[in-house]
């Protein structure tokens, strides 16, 4: 992969230009981040409002009726329920893996099979998520298409 950096001063916005000699999963992946990247999050912290990335999001979770969001730097109170915020992210690599969690795929390190033949999701931060088995194909289907 060659990464070519230009600084443009009659450029208005970013402009990101992916060549390839045929799709693939690593060019679909690439599209997914950069789209990630553009999309972002109202949240609250100590009431304020915070703007987070969705690229920067580790996981979502719905915990006590609160929606909370897990990212790098702190975790966030989002007033939309978690079934929303799923709808808007679900483009931007974001799947399903409980009733009451989103996980961000492109921070998914490793899916590893307990004794009691559910599944855990591995994090690259080093978080672990159960994977609820209703979910198991959604989860399947976004590796095959993300990685």
């Amino acid at each position: 992969m060659i990464l070519k950096l230009e600084k443009s001063e009659t450029q208005n916005d970013i402009e990101i230009i992916i060549k390839y000699p045929q799709e693939n999963k690593t060019v679909k992946r690439l599209v997914t981040l950069f789209n990630s990247v553009d999309m972002q999050i109202n949240c609250h912290s100590d009431d304020e409002l915070v703007i987070v990335n969705a690229s920067d999001v580790w996981y979502i979770e719905s915990i006590d009726k609160k929606t909370i969001i897990f990212c790098e730097k702190g975790n966030y109170l989002v007033k939309d329920k978690l079934y929303q915020i799923y709808e808007k992210l679900k483009s931007v690599g974001f799947v399903r893996i409980s009733k009451y969690c989103i996980l961000n795929i492109n921070k998914l390190e490793k899916v590893k099979t307990l004794e009691n033949s559910h599944l855990e999701a591995i994090l690259s931060n080093g978080s672990k998520l159960y994977i609820t088995r209703k979910y198991l194909p959604d989860i399947k289907q976004a590796l095959q298409e993300n990685l």
